[in-house]
């Protein structure tokens, strides 16, 4: 109940839904659009906090489409995942549609999970996820039935990353763990956020 959580939905939408697309990382809130039945249709906030409509180059469309990446904020508790199921519902009534450009990204906040912000509390939990993570990846891929492996935004873990979660474990540096962190690269699990965010809170 005390895990808090955000989702991006990557969609193409129709122009003629007239959802306001931001910029990429600067988005605008999400309020209203219309549906395809022409009706406008309010859409779903989370204890008075909006959803954000961002721009993402990596979303191919075709011609009356607009590429657009649903943000929400930050979600948490059973009300969260029944607000994503609603603007998942709202989505489909206006149109959205996805392809194989399109993904889904969803950031943890650790702290909500383990319930501490020490650094090494932090390093152990992040290195056991990503083990577990490479352990079961073709099975998670397989869930979606999509061939998310071979994207570059969700591939497998890259061998070097075992090597990268064992510095972040054995050293005492946040600097050197927010680098090692980076090094890490992208994929299926992404633990670049994790140090920028921990040498803010603390």
């Amino acid at each position: 109940m005390n895990i808090r959580f955000g989702v991006e939905l990557e969609t193409k939408v129709p122009i003629t839904s007239g959802v306001a697309v931001g910029g990429y990382h600067a988005g605008n809130p999400v309020r209203i659009a219309n549906a395809t039945n022409g009706q406008q249709l309010l859409a779903p906030t989370f204890n008075g906090a909006t959803w954000r409509a961002d721009r993402d180059g990596s979303i191919t469309c075709q011609p009356g489409e607009m590429p657009c990446e649903f943000v929400s904020p930050i979600l948490h508790g059973v009300e969260g995942i029944e607000n994503l199921c609603r603007f998942m519902e709202w989505m489909n009534a206006i149109g959205a549609t996805v392809d194989t450009s399109c993904g889904v990204h969803i950031t943890v906040g650790i702290e909500s999970v383990i319930g501490s912000r020490d650094a090494g509390k932090v390093s152990e939990f992040v290195r056991k996820l990503a083990h577990i993570a490479q352990w079961h990846a073709m099975s998670l891929y397989g869930q979606t039935g999509t061939g998310r492996h071979l994207n570059r935004y969700s591939h497998t873990l890259a061998a070097d990353v075992e090597r990268h979660m064992k510095k972040i474990v054995s050293t005492s540096s946040v600097a050197d763990k927010q680098a090692s962190a980076v090094a890490c690269g992208r994929g299926m699990l992404n633990v670049q956020k994790v140090y920028p965010l921990f040498s803010v809170i603390r």
